[in-house]
């Protein structure tokens, strides 16, 4: 019996908590009523102000857009909207239930125009009558646009080379730029130029960044980026350190004599050294170059030779002096030319092939012209000159012209200007002995031998 009056009193609460929530429903539900009612009876039209409404611009479409032309400084911007309608409909309205846009209609060429904003609402079956829009107009210059590409300049006044080397050149990647704007605004970029401004010194090659432009006009005014639509990029800039080194200059002679003294020989050069540069970093500061090999026959009184500095350099050097060749000569005012006719029988043959004799068919030879010190060349006879025909390089019998070397074996200062040659007849036959016109045999032994030297 209890058991069944608890379980009476609980569907008894049960039912009193269902009523109140159903009242209280209702209670809701009329109050909307009532307010629609009003809404629509006493209040029939609402007055309101949306704040800071997003204004659209788009030229997409438009006929300016197919003129080519381009809004120059239009900046994102919103608007205030005092709006009219029926309390229902646009009582809760915000911003976004607005569109604001701007009217391209006017723009028919480049020009700056004062343009209207136009409002309306979002929801198209809404009746929303727009009072007043704050600001009404928007002030847009519009150009045609153009875009083009520019290369790249570098500017780094803080990096240089440490001490014994040099900044070579600099390069950057990308090279070149696309750069959009105004056609008169791109008409003034003369330059652009990308700044790395870290303080560097360096010894080796090095690439660093930088994302950092100036543009500059033909006179090298500075212009304002914000005119020009400018893609972020980041340039990688290389450097290019090269090692400097010191190139000693020394010349070089063939056709030198035996026991000729090279450093008598009174040479001016036009520098004794070259300044070069090289990109092996550890390279040495000094090198030693040897001038064009210059032939002892050819030096004279008034006689140059020139070499040039490149043919010196190796795979990568950089000729830093100045000048392109080297120039040699000789300070011969105190030497004097003495000339000679050496006769057939002081003509000695040397080196022999085997099974081979040879006739010297020329008489004597005429204009030998010997230079030396003047205190030398006074004191020299024919007794004292000596004239040798090699037959080293002799194989076939014959009839041929060899050269005769000519030299002073007692005065090593004193040498044979210009070269010789004499008529010679090789016979085949089973001894090695050389004969003069004279016929009488004589056998010559030893050989002479002739070398290249250079003076250090």
């Amino acid at each position: 019996m209890e058991k069944t009056i608890k379980n009476k009193k609980s569907r008894e609460a049960s039912a009193g908590a269902l009523s109140d929530f159903a009242l209280k429903m209702l209670a809701i539900v009329i109050a909307v009523i009532i307010w629609f009612a009003l809404s629509i009876t006493k209040f029939p039209t609402y007055t309101k102000t949306v704040m800071k409404v997003p204004v659209d611009f788009s030229m997409t479409g438009t006929s300016a857009e197919a003129k080519g032309l381009s809004a120059m400084n239009y900046e994102d911007m919103t608007v205030d909207v005092e709006i009219e309608g029926m309390n229902y409909e646009i009582g809760t309205y915000t911003a976004n239930d607005l569109v604001a846009t701007v009217n391209t209609d006017d723009v028919i060429k480049a020009d700056t125009y004062k343009l209207a904003i136009d409002v309306r609402s979002a929801h198209s079956n809404d009746q929303c009558k727009i009072l007043s829009v704050k600001p009404e107009t928007v002030e847009i210059k519009f150009e045609h646009r153009d875009t083009v590409t520019r290369y790249i300049t570098i500017s780094s006044p803080n990096v240089s080379a440490e001490e014994g080397y040099t900044l070579k050149e600099y390069s950057v990647q990308p090279k070149t730029i696309e750069i959009s704007g105004s056609e008169d605004a791109l008409d003034m970029v003369s330059k652009v130029e990308v700044v790395y401004s870290d303080s560097l010194k360096l010894s080796e090659d090095k690439t660093v960044t930088s994302n950092k432009l100036l543009l500059y006009d033909e006179d090298n005014n500075l212009l304002n980026s914000a005119d020009y639509e400018i893609e972020d990029t980041v340039f990688n800039i290389t450097y290019s350190i090269y090692k400097k080194v010191t190139g000693n200059l020394s010349p070089q002679f063939t056709d030198v004599p035996p026991g000729f003294d090279i450093d008598s020989l009174p040479i001016e050069l036009s520098q004794d050294s070259i300044q070069l540069i090289t990109p092996q970093p550890d390279a040495a500061a000094e090198e030693d170059m040897k001038l064009d090999s210059v032939s002892l026959y050819d030096i004279s009184q008034g006689k140059t030779f020139k070499t040039r500095i490149d043919k010196l350099l190796s795979v990568g050097e950089i000729n830093q002096s100045g000048t392109d060749y080297i120039e040699m000569s000789f300070d011969l005012d105190d030497y004097e030319v003495k000339e000679f006719t050496i006769p057939a029988k002081n003509v000695q043959f040397i080196n022999a092939p085997m099974n081979r004799s040879a006739v010297l068919d020329t008489e004597q030879i005429t204009g030998v012209k010997l230079i030396g010190p003047k205190d030398i060349i006074s004191k020299i006879k024919l007794k004292n000159i000596k004239a040798v025909i090699d037959l080293s390089d002799i194989s076939a019998a014959g009839s041929v012209s060899h050269q005769v070397v000519i030299y002073c074996p007692d005065h090593n200062m004193v040498w044979n200007i210009g070269t010789h040659e004499a008529m010679i007849t090789v016979n085949e036959n089973n001894i090695s002995e050389f004969t003069r016109p004279d016929s009488s045999a004589q056998s010559i032994d030893g050989a002479i031998q002739f070398t290249t030297s250079a003076a250090d």
